[in-house]
């Protein structure tokens, strides 16, 4: 990441007003607060070991490791939140110290660990954006141990160094200008649940503004690029999984609701059963949000619940439906089901709200709700879930192997070279290679040509610092924080080789205090930065050298391929077996797996490789000046593809009549072959291939539906049971509706 870059990692997308020139000054505020506290708890853990306890290894130990988790590493979140991923990192950070000590008996033996330890803690990042900004900092914890000599008399001071630095580090986190908190990812879905419900109360008339602005302030401060990267509910854990459900269903009733008011217009009455389930939303919403709110753990019969709603759902669904269908005749028009569906969606989204409310609560028996089909996953056990997530990314088609792997390759040819060649001071060329490795071979290209001109200018300073000062260890105590503090300054806010320069002047002082040192170091030092540049550009170059520029293309065609054989699962879910023809079977051939946990894992899994891919296209840099495509509208489409597919099979009723399924399997084929087909195009490597545009594929025949859907008479004594078969057609053709209009604005965008 470049230093640029680091700014806002660490803050996330802010959501205050102000301005440009607002987030320059919070930008700004952030690096000289992080200065100030990495200076402040280095140097007192320096002091204090070297001079103080008269302890050198302990010393450098400390330093470093204030150095590893506060500078190197690029932590989010507030004040209080960092300092609890620092002391959450110190099991492992024991861990590293002690198997980098014990392997460096041997160059072999710490190569091999290199690569594997290496590969490991970069991979771990997979699991949230806290392990993943903490990553190169615990590298680096491995790495400073790894060398000769081979002392393990030594790892009692290593250990208590690490420990000291790592408590003064939470310790200013908290106390010496800590980042501001930001509201909780639970307070945005209260508030959320809130909005959605004062927009329910609105049963007709004039078209509520204000709360039609707070609705879409609500929903657009739930979106993941709007949250802060430290409070997003992006973990394994259940609580989590749970958050991010309610997240997305809250969001949809957001967006409902919001429509059905903007399609209702200024002055519009609504029907009583339409009044009836609007006031259950309401009420399904805010007793949500109270819960959300009081917080705790659910006791038996506690909390909100979804039977009420339910309740008035069924029947509203199903007479809905006939409505629907008979009033289709004057009005072929898409529009009109998709108006008449906008309650029915909402109230559905409602339910899942309070069901992933609970799930979050603590009531793991969601699953037996009606709806909770889509809650497959809340009696998995949390190595299932940690498993499922960490063996998401183990592939080489994911940004993520494929970084841990340059990483971990880079690094280990750095610990050979080092140890080989007897660099007095190989440390620092594996954390060249560490700091200097990027992406892209474009990049890293550009990242060694700024160190190197920093390193130089810094080596060429130290040196003449070394040479004047020469030994008197008090001049350099003094002057230890004076040089530190605007190294951490002016490196994240003017670049690498400001970075590299005052960092090159920061280990000169240092290691001027730690053993006799003389102007001598400068050169090595910048001849270690060198062999490590050379080490990262190569592996740039061998190691997926274009970074994410193919896998972007490649994820977004898995994404597609996924809501293809989404669309083959669950229209084969509810369909009564049987009832399709040849044609409609084969039409959505190669649909594999059923519905449930294992289709919605494999969506979820090739959603999460496109989000990766995309992020990390996005922060790199490139020549060219093209417009890029609209990766976000592939994304919408795996959404709305899941969302239909955690939904649809749970409804109760199935499509039983023979013509009526045939037309929905052949709707549904075509528009799984449309996806199929724009997989196909994402992945060819030809590019005329991919810049030939298809032919813009129809709507949704409905005309033909008509054609073959049969009246259901109003005294027909099996009248309940086709209404929810009527129901479940209409929302299974909103939903193909709405992938299929996924599918042209893809076409129109990619």
């Amino acid at each position: 990441m470049r230093p640029r870059q680091e700014v806002s990692a660490r803050r996330g997308p802010g959501r205050a007003a102000g301005g440009p020139g607002a987030a320059v000054l919070r930008a700004h505020r952030a690096v000289v607060g992080n200065a100030l506290r990495v200076t402040a708890a280095s140097c007192v853990a320096f002091y204090v070991c070297r001079y103080g306890l008269d302890l050198v290894v302990m010393s450098v130990y400390a330093t470093f490791t204030v150095v590893a988790l506060g500078a190197l590493a690029r932590i989010p979140g507030s004040g209080r939140q960092r300092a609890a991923t620092v002391l959450t990192a110190i099991p492992a950070g024991l861990a590293l110290l002690t198997l980098g000590t014990l392997l460096a008996v041997e160059t072999w033996a710490a190569v091999l660990g290199m690569l594997v330890i290496g590969f490991l803690v970069a991979y771990a990042g997979t699991t949230g954006p806290r392990i993943a900004g903490a990553a190169p900092g615990m590298q680096l914890l491995y790495i400073l141990p790894c060398f000769p000599p081979y002392a393990p008399d030594t790892l009692g001071q290593r250990l208590s160094g690490f420990l000291l630095g790592a408590v003064l580090l939470a310790l200013a986190e908290r106390l010496v200008l800590p980042e501001p908190d930001t509201p909780s990812f639970r307070r945005l879905l209260t508030e959320a649940a809130d909005a959605a419900a004062g927009l329910a109360d609105h049963h007709g008339g004039p078209v509520p503004g204000q709360a039609l602005a707070r609705a879409r302030t609500a929903a657009d401060a739930l979106r993941p690029s709007r949250v802060p990267p430290a409070d997003l509910p992006s973990s394994p854990t259940l609580a989590h999984k749970a958050m991010a459900h309610a997240a997305e269903a809250v969001r949809t009733l957001l967006a409902r609701l919001v429509a059905l008011h903007a399609v209702a217009g200024g002055r519009h009455a609504y029907r009583p059963e339409t009044v009836a389930l609007l006031q259950g939303i309401s009420g399904a919403a805010r007793a949500a949000a109270v819960a959300l709110r009081r917080g705790g753990r659910l006791r038996p019969g506690e909390g909100p619940s979804p039977e009420a709603l339910q309740r008035e759902l069924a029947p509203a669904r199903a007479h809905r439906a006939l409505d629907s269908l008979e009033l289709l005749s004057g009005d072929d028009r898409l529009v009109f089901l998709r108006r008449r569906s906008q309650v029915v969606q909402a109230a559905d989204a409602a339910v899942v709200l309070v069901l992933a409310t609970r799930l979050l609560l603590g009531d793991r028996t969601v699953d037996r709700n009606p709806a909770g089909h889509a809650f497959g996953y809340a009696r998995s056990h949390a190595p299932e879930l940690w498993w499922w997530r960490l063996t998401t990314h183990l592939t080489p088609r994911s940004v993520i192997f494929q970084n841990a792997c340059r990483f971990a390759l880079g690094l280990a040819a750095a610990r050979a070279v080092a140890g080989l060649l007897d660099l007095q001071h190989g440390f620092w060329v594996l954390l060249a290679t560490l700091t200097l490795t990027r992406t892209t071979s474009l990049e890293t290209r550009s990242a060694v040509r700024q160190a190197l001109i920093g390193t130089l200018v810094g080596a060429l300073l130290a040196g003449g610092l070394l040479a004047v000062v020469h030994d008197r260890a008090a001049v350099y105590a003094v002057l230890l924080p004076l040089v530190m503090l605007p190294a951490f300054i002016v490196g994240p806010l003017r670049g690498l080789a400001w970075a590299q320069g005052g960092f090159t002047l920061v280990v000169a002082t240092l290691f001027a205090q730690v053993s006799p040192v003389t102007w001598q170091l400068a050169p090595v030092r910048l001849l270690d930065v060198l062999a490590g540049s050379l080490i990262g550009l190569a592996c740039g170059l061998v190691a997926w050298p274009r970074g994410a520029g193919r896998e972007v293309s490649r994820s977004m065609a898995g994404v597609c391929s996924a809501v293809a054989d989404a669309i083959g699962r669950t229209v084969a879910c509810v369909v009564e077996p049987g009832t399709a023809d040849v044609r409609g079977t084969a039409a959505v051939a190669g649909a594999t797996g059923t519905a449930g946990t294992g289709g919605i894992l494999a969506i979820n899994r090739a959603l999460a490789l496109a989000q990766e891919g995309l992020a990390q296209y996005q922060s790199e840099p490139r020549e060219e000046t093209a417009r890029q495509p609209d990766w976000p509208a592939v994304l919408v489409a795996g959404a709305d593809a899941r969302r239909g597919e955690r939904l649809l099979p749970g409804r109760p009723g199935r499509i039983t009549h023979h013509e009526v399924g045939a037309w929905l399997q052949r709707a549904a084929g075509d528009t799984a072959a449309g996806y199929r087909a724009l997989a196909h195009r994402l992945c060819a490597d030809d590019a005329d291939a991919q810049d030939q545009r298809p032919p813009p594929r129809p709507s949704l025949d409905i005309r033909a539906l008509l054609a073959v859907a049969p009246p259901i008479p109003r005294d027909s004594p099996d009248r309940e049971a086709r209404a929810r078969s009527a129901a479940l057609l209409l929302d299974s053709v909103i939903w193909l509706d709405a992938l299929t209009a996924d599918l042209t604005r893809i076409h129109q965008e990619v």
